[in-house]
């Protein structure tokens, strides 16, 4: 990179940063931020998921894995270790480093209120600093994307809550057919990954002044030629790669940063690129080596592949890297979103059907969203919601939500 190029990258980042704010403005900590807050504390619902979600994290076996894994989903005053002492030069230097390795398009940045670096580097506290945290915490933000899953105040604990017991649930299984064999699972793998996978939608995933989300930017390839220069499409939310970034800068072993990089694709069946794109990505952000770390090991061809799980003789049927069952088993416990989707979008179908009765207007976006939608959501969840509607009809969405108003919530 040259000194030119370096300097025309920062100028842009700088600009970015103090830029004049806006409701929309990603380049600063969403407006909307407090409201969801208070929504989601507010919540028995939300109070319960987090507990039990805290539990998961103090029940893993290995204690640095727990004590990290405790920090990061608990501890409202974490410090974000991947953006610890990153400068508006430091930044610069990542985006180049991802844009000549071609894991980012810098065409993405057009649908990211602020740009392609409010997108990479969501706006946090004390950014820069030795500590930078949270702009809120884990048990505040939605599970996904707005008209996604869990899109509402409290939603990531929920999400990440089902996705953890679903690969519990699976190892258990799993674990029972291997262990004639004298194979075992890695439970404290499986769980670590999904407590892991989606905790940087505390970042990207900030909230608008009118109750909305901030737009999620995409990253991890350009989208054409991503598998070695072959057709190929790696990018995925940066969530995902953020996550990533968080787990390496916090010293997670080799293992279970892989097993984590899976939740997006499998690590078989011709996905092997895809997560190796991604633990690249993620490494040039957390700036590590992602071979010396031991994510990634080269081949006799010199192509960038997965580290190996096990054996250095293993053999794999499609002539990719041998996989490890926690690998393809945390993939398959991130399936919520089948349900959850639908459940979701049904769900906010039925809230704008009876709105009107308890004097919300849709239209009315910000009103709507923030006193009405979010907090009914944060109570209730989608997938209530979504079973009172198909066993009742309107009049059994109302008739919860006439509880809610009755206790003073709406």
């Amino acid at each position: 990179m040259t000194a030119l190029r370096a300097a025309a990258i920062a100028l842009v980042l700088l600009t970015a940063q103090t830029g004049s704010a806006h409701a929309d403005d990603q380049t600063h900590l969403g407006a909307g931020d407090a409201a969801a807050i208070a929504a989601a504390k507010a919540s028995p619902l939300v109070r319960r998921e987090q507990a039990a979600v805290a539990a998961l994290a103090q029940g893993l076996a290995d204690p640095r894995l727990r004590a990290a894994t405790v920090d990061a989903v608990s501890n409202e005053a974490t410090c974000i270790a991947h953006r610890a002492g990153l400068t508006a030069a430091g930044k610069a230097a990542v985006v180049a480093e991802l844009e000549r390795q071609g894991l980012i398009d810098a065409q993405e940045g057009a649908r990211v209120p602020g740009g392609l670096a409010a997108g990479l580097f969501p706006p946090v506290v004390d950014d820069g600093g030795a500590c930078p945290h949270l702009p809120q915490p884990f048990y505040a933000a939605p599970g996904g994307d707005e008209g996604g899953h869990h899109g509402w105040p409290g939603g990531l604990p929920g999400h990440t809550l089902f996705n953890a017991r679903s690969g519990l649930d699976l190892a258990g299984r799993y674990g029972d057919e291997l262990a004639p064999t004298g194979g075992t699972i890695d439970k404290d793998r499986v769980v670590a990954a999904a407590l892991w996978h989606d905790w940087a939608k505390t970042l990207v995933f900030q909230w608008t002044a009118d109750g909305g989300e901030f737009v999620e930017l995409r990253l991890g390839g350009r989208g054409q030629t991503d598998d070695a220069g072959r057709p190929g499409d790696s990018r995925t939310g940066a969530h995902h790669i953020l996550s990533l970034a968080e787990a390496m800068s916090r010293g997670l072993s080799p293992e279970q940063v892989i097993v984590q990089a899976s939740a997006h694709a499998a690590p078989t069946g011709g996905g092997e690129y895809k997560l190796v794109n991604w633990l690249r990505t993620a490494a040039i952000i957390a700036r590590v080596d992602p071979v010396a770390r031991g994510y990634l090991r080269r081949d006799a061809a010199g192509t960038l592949r997965l580290a190996l799980p096990g054996a250095a003789d293993a053999v794999s049927a499609d002539g990719g890297t041998p996989w490890a069952p926690e690998r393809l088993i945390h993939h398959l416990s991130d399936g919520n979103w089948a349900f959850s989707v639908p459940a979701a979008q049904a769900a906010d179908a039925a809230l704008k059907a009876v709105a009107g009765r308890f004097g919300y207007d849709p239209g009315d976006r910000a009103r709507y969203r923030t006193r009405f939608r979010n907090v009914v959501l944060a109570r209730l969840g989608a997938d209530a919601i979504q079973a009172l509607n198909v066993k009742g009809g309107p009049d059994a969405v109302a008739t919860a939500i006439q509880a809610l108003r009755a206790e003073g919530a709406i």
